[in-house]
């Protein structure tokens, strides 16, 4: 793949894992959770008893011992005697497969209707390479509660058998998929709902397998329940510790609800933080997360041999895998196949030559190491940094108008309107977000609103030191104060989007 803007580099999804990977998960899932005399099988393997096809009945068939959809759009309602079908606290675990652009999901506490998407109750979502019909792009990806928690990124991989979890109990829902939590959600007293889907909410009622469209196929061999009691709650009504983040539920609800992606691309692996607390983060505050590492010169990769180590220690994980890169010259240093796995790119303009642009790298945050004499002639030169971080093959630029501490007193004088202007026109032509950044306060509102107005497109991150939780208001009062849509945030390209 070429290095192009235009092609972003992307992460090969791990399809090959996973037999693998479901085997193991399997295991696990039945030895810690429950004995086999606790599920009761949904699906007899034979036939369609205890099921009821709504819309287009065809759709559905048995074949190879597997429940198969492979037509017009049909949801099919279990109907028969395992709970009377009324299932109310409960886990289910589903074995499916799907062929590549299949769009799918599973439905619960919902009820049986003739025709249309079931109004009734909550969807987990199976979508791998479903991309679009029409105008509308779906980016709500496997493991989402659709609408309400959305994942972003694609983990769980066509033509392979994986297991979806799905725990319900109390108000508290959990998903997994091949033993990976995509989901942590406690639903709120007065959950926000469009009146169009004010029964989107916990009840109780059956489940139904959903066939999207005729080019969504997919198969299940195995639909199994078994019920949760109440003396058997334990920790399941506890719900996630979600303080310290500054988002709240009903806030992320709404976002979700109107398919606005908010994605944290700045969670460097540093300081006690990893892809499973990453994870754990994501799950409980529905904020999706791009996880990443420094490239560069006496930067924790600096061979091909680290950058593989990196990009094989993610596995199959439910978040995207970047890098933010350090020297000018990185693209021309490391293999293109490595940098082809990765999701996205992030860069900044913290690191520049100095006190000529011949000279070597210095840290601008290290005020210590260079003068600034002459602050605009400075910025000309800044200027000049900044336009060649954005001609490189990055998809993200970091804390846009930054200044050092030297000259951070200037920053009105210094980001004139026609300078915020040429750099949001090179951000555009070469097709790099501009980062939101949660803790810096970067960039301004100013230019914020001067970068929509171009038609910029932008991105979240926190720039995370440790492992610790980070407020991350700044992402919805964005989104609220400029008036921020689906259309103008950056999702990270993966394969299939093309």
């Amino acid at each position: 793949m070429n290095l192009q803007h235009s092609s972003v580099f992307r992460r090969c999804p791990f399809l090959g894992q996973g037999i693998a990977a479901f085997a193991a998960c399997v295991v696990a899932f039945v030895a810690g959770t429950a004995s086999a005399d606790d599920w009761r099988e949904l699906f007899d393997g034979v036939s369609l008893q205890g099921w009821k096809a709504a819309e287009n009945p065809q759709t559905w068939r048995v074949e190879d011992d597997c429940l198969v959809a492979d037509g017009p759009r049909s949801h099919l309602f279990y109907v028969g005697n395992v709970g009377n079908h009324d299932f109310q606290n409960f886990e289910l675990i589903a074995e499916y497969r799907t062929q590549v652009g299949c769009n799918s999901g599973i439905f619960f506490h919902t009820a049986f209707q003739e025709s249309g998407w079931p109004k009734r109750g909550y969807e987990v979502q199976i979508n791998d390479t479903y991309v679009a019909k029409g105008n509308y792009r779906e980016l709500k990806r496997t493991g989402s509660l659709y609408g309400v928690r959305n994942v972003y990124d694609r983990f769980a991989g066509d033509g392979v058998w994986n297991q979806l979890r799905v725990k319900v109990a109390g108000r508290r829902i959990r998903v997994w998929v091949n033993d990976v939590p995509t989901v942590d959600y406690v639903e709120p007293d007065d959950a926000p709902r469009a009146e169009s889907r004010s029964k989107r909410v916990l009840s109780r009622g059956t489940v139904a397998l959903q066939a999207h469209d005729p080019d969504s196929r997919i198969a299940f061999r195995r639909v199994a329940i078994r019920m949760i009691g109440d003396e058997t709650f334990d920790d399941a009504t506890a719900g996630p510790v979600v303080s310290g983040y500054g988002v709240s539920s009903e806030q992320m609800d709404r976002l979700a609800s109107e398919n606005i992606p908010v994605i944290d691309y700045h969670v460097h692996l540093r300081g006690g933080m990893t892809v499973d607390k990453a994870v754990h983060r994501r799950c409980v505050t529905g904020v999706n997360v791009g996880v990443l590492r420094n490239l560069g010169a006496g930067w924790p990769i600096e061979t091909d041999e680290q950058l593989e180590s990196f990009l094989d220690s993610i596995g199959s994980k439910p978040v995207f895998v970047g890098l933010q890169v350090n020297d000018r010259d990185w693209m021309d240093r490391h293999s293109p196949q490595l940098l082809n796995r990765l999701d996205f790119i992030l860069a900044d303009t913290m690191i520049m030559p100095m006190p000529t642009d011949d000279s070597p790298p210095v840290n601008l945050w290290i005020p210590e190491g260079y003068d600034i004499k002459d602050p605009d002639a400075w910025m000309e030169r800044y200027m000049r940094h900044n336009l060649k971080v954005l001609s490189e093959p990055v998809t993200i630029l970091a804390n846009p108008t930054y200044l050092p501490p030297p000259v951070e007193h200037l920053y009105d004088a210094l980001w004139t309107e026609e300078r915020m202007r040429t750099i949001i026109d090179a951000a555009i032509e070469n097709e790099v977000a501009l980062e939101i950044n949660a803790s810096s306060g970067l960039p301004s509102d100013r230019f914020i609103r001067l970068a929509k107005s171009m038609g910029a497109k932008f991105s979240f991150g926190t720039n995370n030191f440790d492992d610790q939780p980070i407020d991350m208001g700044r992402f919805v009062e964005a989104i609220e104060k400029f008036g921020l849509t689906k259309n103008d945030m950056y999702v990270a390209d993966q394969p299939g989007d093309d």
